[in-house]
């Protein structure tokens, strides 16, 4: 009778000392995720920093090429990277924030970004449009129908949102 009263006890410390041990892990968890969040924050900003570092080096460059201005073929060199590092600025931000949330409405402010300023800058818009084409003609050959780009998809789809709006402000 008293060795089935300790055996009782035991087993209720047991049971106690495992749901500490998952309270605890939790808690890591969660102080885990929260540190990955305040690191992928950082990173951006310094993504975004970077990036906006070359802008000030070729400030007339980008200046003319979004105004959809003729530029040299170096300018265009130039400008063509600028947005090509824009595009993927903006691709790396909604996919790592993807795959440590797994929350797509948070990715609704990165394309309303991004397709805002296609809308307001005509000549990045078309360097876009060509640099979106052009990952598509060479990367449709390797997976023949399956390439698909969900930014780009979204992208395209507020873009087109915001030209109907235009279009019917007129």
């Amino acid at each position: 009778m008293k060795q089935a009263k300790i055996r009782d006890w035991l087993e209720i410390v047991g049971i106690f000392a495992v749901v500490v041990s998952l309270v605890f892990v939790g808690l890591q968890m969660r102080q885990t995720q929260e540190i990955a969040l305040a690191e992928r924050g950082w990173n951006n900003m310094m993504a975004e920093m970077e990036s906006r570092s070359a802008i000030y080096e070729y400030p007339d460059i980008w200046a003319k090429g979004n105004a959809g201005e003729t530029l040299n073929p170096s300018e265009s060199v130039i400008y063509t990277m600028l947005i090509r590092d824009f595009n993927s600025l903006q691709f790396y931000r909604v996919s790592s924030f993807l795959a440590l949330t797994g929350d797509e409405s948070a990715m609704d402010v990165i394309i309303g970004d991004t397709s805002g300023f296609l809308f307001e800058n005509p000549g990045a818009r078309r360097e876009w449009e060509a640099l979106r084409a052009t990952f598509r003609r060479y990367r449709e050959p390797h997976v023949p129908g399956a390439y698909s780009s969900r930014f780009e998809e979204q992208v395209r789809a507020q873009l087109a949102r915001l030209d109907e709006m235009h279009r019917s402000n007129k």
